[in-house]
């Protein structure tokens, strides 16, 4: 027998030796590729059994994250508080001759933006209504404190930085004593006020804003006379958002 195996050509084992080779690594991969696969099998039911419907159970210890991102832009449905003052000092806008009256404003500030984030740059960004409270405390002529309230649009642009600059513009109502009866005869009277500022966010959620602007108060020629208090202001606040 062993003189049979003799005779049979070098190249007849050749070939035999190169194709048992690969069939037995073949067979040796395909062990360890099953044993793999119940070894990979136990693990998801581990897993899952470990996980629950729910996921996996809280370690109690992960932070809570604000959903406001100033960098991105306001969402639907965020308010803001907010309060701002600075100075006012009038300025001829519709007569020839204005009257001589500072006035100090508090503006008290409610806001909620009403849409999503949208637009192309640079005009991206999200529109916000704003009920303002205010305090008109006139230091010149006379020192006199008056109030009333505005109803503001605000449109809150998008720069993917902490700088959020913004435009807004309203309508209001006032009843101050503003001691002007050559320019202005009645004491409750109508406002239009707005104007361009910034905000920067000093966290997610906390604010300061500058701001310049108009401030027109007459009484819509109710009663003459009727020229007017047009001011300009400049501003300083701060924003909680949330």
């Amino acid at each position: 027998m062993i003189n049979g195996f003799r005779r049979i050509p070098v190249y007849v084992w050749l070939a035999v030796l190169a194709i048992a080779t690969p069939a037995v690594a073949w067979a040796e991969t395909s062990e360890q590729a099953v044993a793999l696969g119940r070894e990979t099998e136990l693990i998801a039911i581990r897993t899952l059994a470990f996980a629950g419907p729910d996921g996996p159970p809280s370690s109690g210890t992960e932070k809570s994250t604000s959903t406001i991102r100033p960098e991105v832009g306001f969402q639907s449905g965020t308010w803001h508080l907010g309060v701002k003052t600075g100075g006012a000092d009038t300025v001829k806008i519709f007569a020839n001759r204005h009257p001589d009256i500072q006035f100090v404003p508090v503006f008290f500030q409610i806001g909620y933006t009403v849409t999503d984030v949208h637009g192309p740059f640079p005009v991206r960004g999200s529109l916000e209504v704003i009920f303002e409270p205010t305090l008109l405390v006139t230091t010149n002529p006379e020192t006199e404190v008056g109030g009333g309230a505005s109803l503001l649009f605000r449109y809150n642009f998008v720069t993917g930085t902490r700088w959020v600059p913004f435009f807004e513009v309203g309508v209001g109502i006032l009843d101050a004593d503003l001691n002007a009866p050559r320019d202005l005869a009645t004491r409750f009277n109508f406002t239009i006020l707005g104007g361009p500022g910034i905000n920067y966010f000093l966290t997610d959620n906390l604010a300061i804003l500058g701001q310049v602007g108009l401030h027109h108060i007459s009484n819509a020629g109710r009663k003459s006379p009727n020229v007017g208090v047009n001011s300009v202001m400049g501003l300083l606040g701060i924003s909680y958002y949330f």
